[in-house]
Formats: C-alpha cells, structure tokens, sequence
C-alpha cells in the first residue's frame, strides 16, 4: 500500500480534536509552527511528514525529527555525557564546506566559552511521483479515507543517499581534521539502502569514529507515531572514500549492445 502515514503529523485514522485542528490550521507539533513545506499543486502547506511505501513508512520531512528533542537529548548523551550547559544553534554556515543543519554547543557553566561541540545533520527521504501524494493530500482534505487506497508514487532514496553521502565526507573531513563528531540522524529505511547500496562495512559503533549514526524508526504508541532510536553506527572517511571508490563497473558490452538497440529503433536499421 503507498499513501500517506502522518498528516499535518497525526496519522490517518488519528480522529482526536489535536489531530482535527492540526489539519484544520496546518499545525506541526513537532516544530509548534505552521508546517512550511510546500507544493505548486496546491495553495496549502504539503502537510505529508512520512508515507507508507514498501512495508515501511519514510519520513519525507527533515521537521520530522525535531519530535520532542528526542535526537538532541541522544546526541548530548553520546557526545557529551549530559544535556547540561548545551545550547543548540540551527543552520550555522561554514566557508567553503556549506551549512550545518545544527550545532549543538557544550560551553563552560556560567560561561560564554566554548567546551565542546558536535555537528547535526538530519536526513530525510523524498518522494518522485510526487504529484500522486500531492491528490492523496487533497483526497484527506476533502474527507476521503485513504487507509486502504493506494496512490502511485515513489520513493527517490538514491537520489537522497547520493546528495547526502557527498555532504558526509565533505563535512565528515572537515570534523576528522577538527577531530570533532558529526551525527547524522536518518531512518533505517535510508540507512539500510546507503549500506546495500555502496556495501559499506566496518560500521561498528565505536567512540574514536568522527562520523556517527544514529538511526530511528517510526513506534505506534497511543494512536501517534513516535521516534525510537533502534542503533547507533559509525564510521571513518577513508572507509566511506573506500567504497564510494570501489563500486562494480557495469559491463561495456550490455551498454553497447544497448546502444545499437536504440540505433536499429531510431533509424530501422542494423550493421550486424
């Protein structure tokens, strides 16, 4: 079944008065603000936090990780011990690497002065097809049930896995030379597929490592989904260089036998 799974951050058959007048005022509870993701197709928010695709459900929104403070409180704790005298800053821009989504800063008690610090990036999946998820919105806001219908869209988690990979070792580098940690925060959904995808190994979850993971899943929980962190993993950058570097070459051979294919179809012709 493809469809939704959270709307405006309640799922579908979440008939409480919170999830009503979520829906009603395009409310996220998990950043307490009107939810700003947005679609040309429609002239309301794109209220859709996590679909169900493939017998999981994807979160598709980065907001969908701010649930609670749970990934930040897990973060203090393995980074620094506590939640003590930590403040978060969001989007913290760095010359020539790009923008941390956040840093968590550790300063000294009644002090301005920086003790420690880590890096947070959130990684959500995303959608193709996406036009198909847009009408199961509209479907919901016209009062549709859509627990058992089935919308045909995508999930682009190659495209995510390989824009996010690049940023890891742009920005993991920059934390190795630092020798400070980055924590990526992502879904077992994405995780699994980065790791089928480029046979990454050696992703024990040690403290020397500067790139770490931590990986969440969706937990029903009284009629609300709720974020459970289900493994920590890390890893170093030579290892990410290693098998980003060493992927199977495709054989040249089926691609040309693919080539003179399409030759034979543009010009009703063949050389064999």
């Amino acid at each position: 079944m493809r469809n939704p799974n959270e709307i405006f951050t309640y799922p579908l058959d979440n008939d409480s008065d919170n999830a009503q007048e979520a829906v009603n005022y395009y409310n996220c509870r998990f950043t307490g603000k009107i939810c700003d993701k947005q679609s040309r197709m429609i002239n309301y928010p794109m209220g859709v936090c996590s679909v169900n695709h493939s017998g999981k459900k994807p979160i598709i929104c980065p907001n969908r990780f701010l649930e609670d403070n749970i990934v930040f409180t897990n973060i203090c704790i393995s980074a620094f011990g506590s939640t003590d005298n930590v403040l978060l800053f969001k989007e913290v821009r760095l010359k020539d690497v790009g923008t941390f989504d956040f840093v968590l800063v550790k300063h000294k008690p009644i002090s301005s002065e920086v003790e420690d610090f880590c890096i947070v990036e959130f990684q959500s999946d995303s959608t193709t097809g996406t036009g198909k998820l847009v009408n199961a919105l509209k479907d919901f806001m016209n009062g549709d049930d859509l627990k058992n219908k089935n919308y045909s869209f995508g999930m682009n988690t190659y495209n995510t896995i390989k824009l996010s990979y690049i940023q890891m070792l742009i920005k993991g580098q920059v934390m190795e030379s630092w020798d400070k940690k980055i924590f990526w925060v992502m879904q077992d959904f994405v995780f699994d597929n980065m790791v089928d995808r480029f046979n990454l190994a050696d992703l024990d979850y040690t403290e020397e490592d500067n790139t770490k993971y931590h990986i969440y899943d969706l937990e029903l929980k009284d009629n609300l989904y709720n974020l459970k962190l289900i493994r920590k993993k890390s890893t170093t950058i030579s290892n990410l260089i290693k098998a980003f570097t060493h992927q199977p070459t495709p054989s040249i051979d089926s691609f040309i036998n693919k080539l003179e294919e399409k030759i034979e179809l543009k010009l009703g012709l063949s050389f064999k």
